[in-house]
């Protein structure tokens, strides 16, 4: 594996460890459930709880997103810096060009597939791209398989990568 390469995928570990990290400390958290006061009218317990699982459901996707949108710039503000360095090689310019263009390249089929999904009724997504793979992980406690074929063409789509480099993980709520 390349040094640019392996960069992106100790990046992309990083990622999801801190994620699951995240995941594993807000589902300790206990849920509490305050009964009203006042005149105001009730909201069961049930209502309330599938209230919080859809909004740490949209946490958690936001969450990845900025992890993941944080690691991407810290990477390419290192490769600007690095193509700023005067005594770089033409060759080690070259290379961090290169490595910098496919990274942005990357951002943006992660954002335009993000997009293609919320039309296609998948408003819960994030994407993770590399040259050769693709992970998108959809807010759903399940998908079908009509479903995971119409995930898997809006990535195909937008990156041309083949299907059995494509990951598609349901992710749901608590």
């Amino acid at each position: 594996m390349k040094r640019p390469q392996w960069i992106r995928f100790a990046a992309f570990v990083m990622v999801l460890a801190v994620l699951l990290g995240y995941v594993v400390y807000h589902r300790g958290e206990p849920k509490s459930v305050s009964a009203p006061t006042g005149s105001a009218p009730a909201v069961s317990a049930q209502g309330s709880t599938a209230a919080q699982g859809v909004q740490a459901l949209e946490n958690y996707f936001v969450n990845y997103r900025a992890q993941r949108d944080r690691v991407m710039s810290q990477e390419i503000a290192t490769l600007q810096n690095l193509l700023k360095e005067p005594g770089l090689s033409s060759q080690a310019k070259a290379e961090a060009t290169k490595t910098l263009v496919r990274d942005t390249q990357e951002m943006k089929q992660e954002m335009e597939v993000e997009r293609l999904l919320s039309a296609r009724g998948f408003p819960l997504a994030a994407a993770t791209i590399t040259q050769s793979s693709a992970v998108v992980v959809v807010g759903a406690a399940q998908l079908t398989e009509s479903q995971i074929a119409q995930i898997a063409d809006a990535v195909m789509t937008v990156t041309h990568l083949q299907p059995e480099n494509i990951v598609i993980m349901p992710k749901a709520s608590g």
